[in-house]
């Protein structure tokens, strides 16, 4: 049962609430959330371990929680679904993910795509935004910062808009030992993710840790690239 699915449909289901309600459909809207307020509750038992203050994936076959320390663990936070105390432990441990180019998917480095040391856009953002809504504006916005920056320097140095980076040296030139080896070139989330980046740190009310005008002048125009 993993956290980043489960967080996924749990904010599908609020989602779909919203928009029962919008349309008038009470009945429809308190199902969904009810089903939703029932994720929310397995989720806090299941997925959300204590002992560690982390959220972590369950095997239902052997009642045990991962020990692997993955940043779909913030996933929570963007959807709303952890509570200020569960939200503040995550905070505690971004230093796990959290390097000069950006955040790595986790704290291991096994070869493969998914691991340390790439960081890729989504995940990137849902931490960010997850972290934003609680509050810990300061830490958002110089994720936002190291993410953007190495998705900027890259584009200065060869042209180009990664599927993914290495945030550990902060290039593009990524080197898988398995599975899918490339590093496709104008991925839509990685567009996506810098403008919303952009905007974030344009509109953030701690400035110390953001961007500097010169580098958001800057910026490529993502939209206008392969």
């Amino acid at each position: 049962a993993p956290v980043c699915l489960n967080s996924l449909l749990y904010k599908y289901e609020r989602d779909m609430a919203h928009f029962a309600t919008l349309l008038g459909r009470a009945k429809e809207a308190a199902e969904w959330n009810r089903r939703a307020a029932t994720r929310r509750r397995a989720i806090d038992k299941y997925l959300w371990n204590s002992a560690t203050g982390m959220f972590s994936d369950y095997n239902f076959v052997t009642h045990q929680r991962s020990t692997y320390n993955y940043v779909t663990a913030f996933y929570p936070l963007w959807a709303g679904l952890a509570n200020p105390q569960q939200a503040a432990a995550m905070d505690h441990h971004l230093s796990l993910f959290e390097h000069e180019g950006g955040l790595a998917m986790s704290d291991k480095d096994s070869g493969v795509q998914w691991d340390l040391p790439f960081g890729w856009a989504p995940t990137n953002w849902l931490a960010i935004k997850g972290l934003a809504l609680y509050g810990f504006t300061s830490d958002a916005s110089r994720i936002s910062n190291e993410f953007s920056q190495t998705i900027l320097q890259n584009f200065l140095r060869d042209g180009t808009i990664r599927e993914k980076y290495n945030v550990v040296s902060g290039s593009a030139n990524v080197e898988v030992s398995a599975g899918y080896k490339s590093n496709a070139i104008g991925f839509g989330w990685t567009n996506g993710v810098y403008l919303q980046m952009s905007d974030f740190l344009l509109h953030s009310k701690k400035n110390a840790t953001t961007a500097t005008p010169q580098s958001i002048s800057a910026a490529p125009q993502v939209g206008n690239h392969p």
